[in-house]
C-alpha cells in the first residue's frame, strides 16, 4: 500500500478537497516567502486543471500570487488560443484573475519548431530555476499510467534534459513539450490527482512495488514525497496490506 493514499467517494468530492488542500499548502508555502523567490509551482492540465483549479480557488481569496510562479509540466504544441492548450485551461479555470501570479507558458507553434521551441523554453527553465527544485507538483494520471507528456515505452522516460521534444505523442495532439522525469521525481512535494474507473489499473500498477516505470510511467512517483489523491473508482484495484 502506498505511503500517502487519499480516497474520496466521488470525482466532485475529490476535486473538492485537492483543491482546498492546495490551497491551504500554497498558503503556507508562500508565507515565507518573497516576490523574489516565490514559490514554484507545477501543474498538468485535465483534471487538474479543469477541477482541482477551481476549487483552489475557493480556498485563496487571501493568497499573494505574487509570491507564487506556475510552469506546467506539458504543453501541447500548437497555437496559443487553441482550446486544446493546457494553459488555456487553467487561465479559463483560475489565473485570469489570480493578479500578480508569474505564469511560465511554454512556447506554441507559432513561428518556431518544435526543437527550437524546446531549446528557447530548456534556456528560460535553466536561466529561473538554476538547478533548484520545483516545490509542489500537481498531476494527473492518464488510463496507460502515463503523466506529464511521458508516455509508456517512449524514449523520453530516459532522457535527462529537464525538457524535452515529443513528436508522436499516442494522445492527441502529437507534439508536445514535457518537463523529464527527473525534474518532475525532484520536486519537493507531489501530489497525484486521479478519478475514473479508466484510470484503475494503471493505477494498481503504478503503486505495485517493483513496477517498471517504462511499462507503467506513474510508477516513477512512488515515494515518500507523493501523496495519491484518488476517488473510489480510481482506486478500486489497489491492493491494501
Amino acid at each position: 500500500m502506498p505511503t500517502d493514499l487519499r480516497e474520496f467517494p466521488t470525482d466532485a468530492i475529490l476535486a473538492q478537497e485537492v483543491g482546498h488542500a492546495a490551497g491551504r499548502l500554497l498558503t503556507q508555502l508562500s508565507a515565507t516567502r518573497s516576490p523574489a523567490d516565490p514559490v514554484e509551482l507545477a501543474i498538468a492540465g485535465g483534471f487538474v486543471a479543469t477541477r482541482v483549479l477551481p476549487s483552489l480557488a475557493e480556498t485563496t481569496p487571501d493568497l499573494d500570487w505574487s509570491r507564487i510562479r506556475v510552469w506546467w509540466v506539458d504543453e501541447r504544441f500548437v497555437p496559443a488560443d487553441d482550446p486544446q492548450r493546457n494553459d488555456r485551461e487553467a487561465l479559463e479555470a483560475l489565473f485570469s484573475h489570480t493578479p500578480g501570479v508569474t505564469l511560465e507558458r511554454m512556447p506554441d507553434d507559432r513561428g518556431q519548431s518544435l526543437d527550437q521551441a524546446v531549446g528557447a523554453f530548456g534556456a528560460r527553465w535553466n536561466a529561473v530555476m538554476a538547478g533548484r527544485s520545483i516545490d509542489f507538483a500537481i498531476l494527473g494520471v492518464g488510463p496507460d499510467g502515463h503523466f506529464a507528456s511521458l508516455f509508456p515505452g517512449h524514449p523520453q522516460l530516459d532522457r535527462t534534459d529537464d525538457v524535452l521534444a515529443v513528436e508522436n505523442s499516442p494522445k492527441l495532439p502529437p507534439r508536445r513539450l514535457t518537463l523529464s522525469r527527473p525534474v518532475i521525481t525532484g520536486a519537493r512535494r507531489i501530489w497525484v490527482a486521479a478519478a475514473g474507473s479508466g484510470k484503475a489499473d494503471a493505477l494498481a500498477r503504478a503503486l505495485t512495488p517493483g513496477t517498471d516505470y517504462h511499462e507503467v510511467p506513474a510508477a516513477a512517483l512512488r515515494g515518500q514525497r507523493t501523496a495519491w489523491w484518488l476517488d473510489a473508482a480510481a482506486a478500486q484495484r489497489i491492493e491494501r496490506s
